[in-house]
């Protein structure tokens, strides 16, 4: 059975949002949570070559960083997207300005996936309990 692109997407949003999980610790996944939001408004404002940049200079400090980087480069090489077989920042140093528009454009819709997924299955620590995915406090 053929899946619709946005199928393809969320699929692949969803493992690596799930790899993340498992690698990261909860402290982490909040962070991971919180800079997974704010890259699509940093892609908006700067562009995505400076938001990838960013994100990959930041990813030599903190591994939730570099792991936003690997997923959203890892699908913009996959089959049918604008940097086949290239790391992000290669495709965009390297492409012409069709295609990182292009990638632009995929990475603020791929992006909303990985975000939504991160809210979904990524927990936050609580001083009073554990928090559930709607926020409320589920005591231990």
């Amino acid at each position: 059975m053929m899946q619709t692109m946005q199928q393809q997407r969320a699929a692949f949003a969803l493992a690596g949002v799930e790899c993340a999980k498992r690698r990261l610790d909860k402290k982490q996944c909040g962070e991971y949570k919180s800079h997974v939001s704010a890259f699509p408004f940093m892609i908006h404002a700067n562009g995505l070559g400076q938001a990838a940049a960013f994100y990959r200079s930041k990813g030599k400090e903190k591994k939730d960083y570099y792991l936003i980087y690997k997923l959203l480069s890892d699908w913009l090489s996959e089959e049918g997207q604008p940097f086949l077989g290239m790391d992000l920042l290669d495709g965009i140093t390297q492409k012409d300005m069709h295609a990182y528009i292009t990638a632009q454009a995929e990475a603020m819709v791929f992006m909303d996936w990985v975000k939504k997924f991160a809210t979904a299955f990524m927990m936050e620590e609580s001083t009073e309990g554990e928090k559930t995915n709607d926020n409320t406090i589920v005591s231990e």
